[in-house]
């Protein structure tokens, strides 16, 4: 029963050490990245949300505002990418309309996803 206590008293000062060491001695530092270096699934979530927002709200210039952080130089070809993988992906059609209308608007089209440009 005492090897039973002390194993226990053990791991509950191991984990009350762990936790002051991790909060406050050496605490993990954030550093603030750029969004061009994020990994690939939050920038198409970012394309995306500009998809989104220029469904909305039908400004180009401010959509392009929204995608150039994400450092392309072809900002037509990734959103048409990102509708591309949105169609082999089987997502909703309204998703991908709004994705292949800001690729369209950005100068971008493709055979794929010309059905979803009209209404």
């Amino acid at each position: 029963m005492r090897k039973l206590l002390l194993s226990m008293l053990a791991l509950i000062l191991g984990a009350g050490a762990g936790l002051l060491l991790g909060w406050f001695v050496w605490p993990a530092v954030v550093t603030d990245r750029p969004p061009a270096q994020l990994r690939a699934d939050w920038k198409d979530e970012a394309v995306w949300m500009a998809a989104q927002a220029f469904a909305y709200d039908r400004d180009l210039s401010a959509a392009i505002d929204r995608l150039q952080p994400l450092g392309s130089d072809d900002l037509g070809s990734l959103v048409l990418a990102q509708a591309q993988r949105a169609l082999a992906a089987n997502w909703p059609r309204s998703q991908i309309t709004h994705l292949a209308r800001l690729a369209a608007a950005l100068g971008a089209r493709s055979p794929q996803t010309d059905p979803y440009l009209t209404p």
